[in-house]
């Protein structure tokens, strides 16, 4: 299966329901990287991806909740969709799935927040994003999104098929960290990586970095 084969269509329907995309120019035309941002609603992934992929024309594997890629099984969910499942109980198997994504110089993408968040604020993130930074020495892509929340299935399906113009995307300069051995990725270190590129994504994002 050709990757995003299943998206190819609804690319273009995503990217009209932006009023706002700004910053494309800060992500690489080619090789790894990992766009880093907040998370509002279930649809998210298929809405950035599609404004990232036009612009570059390589795909992105986005981090998705396991039980939605389930429901299309993970094969499809990873070769059509462009999605890999979080397992809460085992976080680190799909760590270690980005992080040979990004090996073989593939981009992904990754809410640190962890979960869906309407807040005016950021959370304090997850270390996931700066574990994959650290391992590989990918450039970090900031990004701010602003949607509607999206809770229910329901929800998500009006949000993905709305003709509304009321999404942004503003992606920042890309965020650089020393790659390290195993042994150096601290946590410290995690929680210094974390803030700032939780606090890149605030500014962008339109809120507050509380931590």
């Amino acid at each position: 299966m050709k990757r995003y084969a299943g998206l190819y269509w609804m690319l273009p329907f995503f990217t009209r329901r932006f009023h706002t995309i700004e910053g494309l120019e800060n992500i690489p035309k080619h090789g790894p990287y990992i766009i880093a941002v907040n998370h509002i609603g279930s649809p998210d992934p298929m809405f950035i991806m599609a404004a990232v992929y036009r612009y570059t024309r390589q795909p992105v594997i986005f981090v998705a909740f396991d039980k939605v890629v389930r429901v299309f099984g993970k094969k499809v969910g990873y070769q059509w969709l462009g999605m890999v499942g979080k397992d809460e109980d085992h976080p680190g198997e799909c760590l270690k799935q980005l992080r040979q994504e990004l090996e073989l110089g593939n981009p992904v993408g990754i809410f640190p927040e962890g979960m869906r968040n309407a807040a005016p604020f950021v959370l304090a993130g997850k270390t996931g994003m700066a574990r994959l930074a650290h391992w590989t020495g990918a450039p970090v892509i900031p990004c701010g999104f602003q949607g509607p929340f999206t809770w229910t299935v329901m929800q998500a399906i009006r949000a993905s098929f709305s003709p509304r113009r009321n999404m942004a995307l503003r992606i920042g300069k890309p965020m650089t960290f020393p790659k390290l051995d195993e042994n150096q990725v601290t946590k410290d270190v995690l929680l210094s990586t974390t803030r700032k590129v939780m606090a890149a994504i605030g500014e962008l994002a339109g809120r507050a970095s509380p931590f």
